[in-house]
């Protein structure tokens, strides 16, 4: 974050004295080498014997510091559980700044312990395995190895991190990708700074809160400054394990998150941050200077004549004008919240998403829209918090504009194939507007009061036409017509284009659909615009049995594959966007054939998240099956997971469903 912060003159005369916590840890033995218990899942490659660690502040040459004391005792499981020897760090370090102004890691302490002819050999970890490179012009990355760690080792490391950026006490994770014997954390912070704290994750952690009293010199005088120390300890915390259908796994983990809200230091004017989300627009506007980048001149108004958008309506102007900037400009694969100049980036050609999206916003001012910038946390990075208006966890914004009736669209800049209300799979986020008048038409999708929740953007679909005939040798063959519609057209476009060639992409629908593909061709798979479409030719196999003729009437089913057969779920299951799938087929039967077994119609229901119906219809010699699923809400909290196992046993099912023609 580019944020100003305040430095004091003090000096801290006495700290609360660092305890890592009531369960004390005697030295590592010989006992302590048996297979841990944890080792019978075959998954777990690392065991977390203990994490500690400890945030408090001390008195430095200008002002406060604040130390993150952190402890970590591992045994290692597995060949791949040696990775956990190399270690990094990463921390905020400008060299433009004065070593004062910057973080620093210091005091690192590692070894790894080996059990050698029944006895404990230690091997201490010396300063040419520690390595220092700065990764970006304001952050560094330290690395340590930890040597001689085999399967079965025991390794301990421990590190302190300083920092003279109060507002930055760092998230602490209880919960890892491996399994945690015990953990233990406490912040004891100042008075003066006011945090929000919130605890999030589901394992069971013991916490608390204690008052103490810190002595400081304020002013050349000794003054009682009272703090709050935050206390949390757990035990056994299962291992968090990579699952499907979730965008940021690690804001599932065990976690305690601190943000400032504001700091209060006596004889200062209260400084406010983050109290509202007011205030968090109030922070964009004084240090981002989100109003004026707002209001600098569309650099292509007079090529904006062409256009001709005179008497259109907004989306297709909106429309109009971002495929026209993308012509211009190019996205050069960063997301950004602040930028200088978004103007600077016509020189290169190329830009973040921010630059690009002030000057889209420049062209829809010149086009009559009124436009404002929607706040969000990509979804990699985790949703919003819960219970507190947040400027940290912001980190790009989408653009945000009403159209004739007041409801609101959105664009971004950043996708090649993206348009209105068609977005990035990331960006499809949680958002705050920047301006909440931009629009008095109530929000039908907001979520947790002002917060947007973009993946519920409708108009998503794909649309399925199959015309096909059962041959006298038992295929099917005809024609299928896919059109994508929205998010699913940017899907099938990204996808496209990632093949090397029509060839390869033939090769992997033929594997897909478990068919032969005698022609294949798009229409509208470049660049923006909201449908694509595409069309083969195809023979697929039937069963056939004697007289009779056994095939599936969606003729290319719509799912097989079962994601959720683990017995249960911690997390909850996130789906890309709000959606419709129908498929028509029409299959003509061949001659001296007749339905022996039809399926019957079905309807089966998530309620509130998921559907999906089918139904049949005899036209004639024509089998008519109309197939749809539906996905109205995206997210499906863990609590609902055994019923979305039945749910999808059931639309397995209905997908794997069989027709029997028997020759008359």
């Amino acid at each position: 974050m580019m944020r100003k912060r305040l430095f004091f003159v003090l000096t801290l005369f006495a700290m609360c004295s660092l305890a890592f916590g009531q369960k004390k840890f005697s030295k590592i033995t010989a006992a302590d080498f048996a297979t841990p218990s944890e080792a019978a899942d075959s998954s777990v490659d690392a065991v977390y014997i203990y994490e500690i660690g400890d945030t408090h502040f001390d008195a430095s040459g200008n002002g406060l510091i604040m130390k993150t004391q952190v402890k970590v005792r591992m045994q290692i499981v597995t060949e791949k559980g040696r990775d956990y020897a190399n270690r990094s760090i990463v921390y905020y370090h400008n060299p433009k700044l004065s070593p004062s102004q910057n973080e620093n890691v210091m005091n690192i302490d590692a070894a790894s312990y080996n059990l050698v002819d029944g006895k404990v050999v230690k091997t201490s970890m010396s300063s040419k395995y520690i390595f220092k490179e700065q990764t970006t012009d304001k952050l560094m990355r330290l690395k340590f190895s930890i040597p001689e760690v085999k399967v079965g080792s025991i390794i301990e490391y421990k590190f302190i991190l300083t920092s003279p950026r109060y507002a930055d006490i760092p998230t602490w994770v209880f919960q890892h990708s491996e399994p945690v014997r015990y953990t233990y954390y406490t912040a004891t912070i100042p008075e003066w700074y006011k945090y929000h704290v919130e605890l999030r994750g589901s394992s069971t952690l013991k916490s608390k809160q204690d008052r103490t009293t810190l002595q400081v010199m304020l002013r050349g005088g000794t003054v009682s400054l009272d703090a709050t120390r935050y206390t949390f300890e757990g035990e056994n915390l299962r291992a968090l394990k990579n699952e499907k259908f979730i965008y940021c796994q690690d804001d599932y983990a065990q976690r305690v998150d601190f943000e400032l809200r504001g700091v209060e230091v006596p004889g200062e004017v209260y400084k406010n941050y983050t109290s509202t989300w007011n205030d968090v627009r109030k922070y964009l506007q004084d240090e981002y200077e989100m109003d004026s980048r707002q209001k600098i001149k569309n650099p292509y108004a007079e090529e904006m004549k062409s256009l001709d958008l005179e008497g259109k309506s907004v989306p297709v102007k909106a429309s109009l004008i971002l495929a026209f900037l993308k012509s211009k400009l190019k996205w050069n694969k960063e997301y950004k919240l602040y930028c200088k100049n978004p103007l600077g980036v016509l020189k290169e050609g190329k830009g973040s998403n921010i630059e690009l999206n002030y000057i889209y916003m420049s062209m829809l001012r010149d086009a009559g829209i009124k436009s404002t910038p929607l706040l969000i946390r990509a979804r990699s990075k985790g949703r919003l918090p819960m219970t507190y208006a947040s400027i940290d966890k912001l980190n790009t914004f989408v653009v945000a504009f009403p159209d004739e009736n007041g409801a609101l669209l959105f664009a971004d800049c950043s996708s090649d194939y993206g348009d209105v209300n068609v977005l990035p799979d990331d960006l499809m986020a949680e958002g705050i507007l920047y301006d909440p008048n931009i629009t008095k038409t109530p929000n039908e999708g907001a979520v947790r009061g002002e917060i947007y929740a973009l993946s519920d953007i409708r108009g998503n679909a794909t649309n399925t036409r199959i015309n096909c005939v059962v041959t006298p040798d038992g295929q099917l063959a005809g024609q299928r017509i896919n059109t994508h519609i929205g998010y699913n057209a940017l899907s099938y476009k990204e996808s496209y284009h990632e093949m090397e060639d029509s060839l390869a992409m033939i090769e992997k629908k033929e594997k897909g659909l478990e068919c032969k593909i005698s022609s294949f061709r798009t229409r509208n798979a470049e660049g923006v615009g909201r449908a694509v479409e595409e069309r083969i030719r195809f023979s697929k196999e039937t069963i056939v049995d004697g007289d009779k003729i056994y095939f599936n009437p969606i003729v290319f089913a719509d799912e097989k594959t079962n994601y959720f057969i683990k017995p249960d779920r911690v997390l909850p299951v996130e789906f890309p966007a709000a959606q419709t799938t129908t498929i028509t087929s029409v299959v003509t039967l061949p001659e001296g054939y007749v339905v022996e077994e039809m399926p019957k119609p079905e309807t089966v229901q998530l309620p509130g998240y998921l559907a999906v119906t089918i139904s049949f219809e005899m036209q004639e010699n024509n089998l008519v099956t109309k197939y749809q699923s539906i996905v109205d809400n995206t997210f499906i909290p863990a609590t609902e997971y055994a019923n979305l196992q039945e749910f999808w046993n059931k639309v397995l099912k209905i997908n794997s469903m069989m027709v029997c023609l028997k020759k008359s």
